[in-house]
């Protein structure tokens, strides 16, 4: 009984021992790719764009 008892401890031990280790690598690897955003424009969308706000003097270029 109490090896069976040791070894539901220790598991449950290792099991979050790794959970804090997995979150702590995700916290050290954080990109900004993890808060970035892609979604398709029509190409209607993107020539208003250009005709409206696009300023060819601005020295930011266009993705900015």
């Amino acid at each position: 009984m109490f090896t069976y008892l040791y070894v539901l401890v220790y598991l449950d031990y290792v099991k979050c021992v790794q959970m804090n280790e997995f979150v702590d690598f995700d916290v050290r690897t954080i990109t900004a790719g993890d808060y970035s955003v892609t979604f398709d424009l029509e190409v209607d969308t993107y020539n208003k764009f250009k005709d409206r706000y696009f300023d060819k003097t601005n020295p930011m270029s266009e993705n900015a």
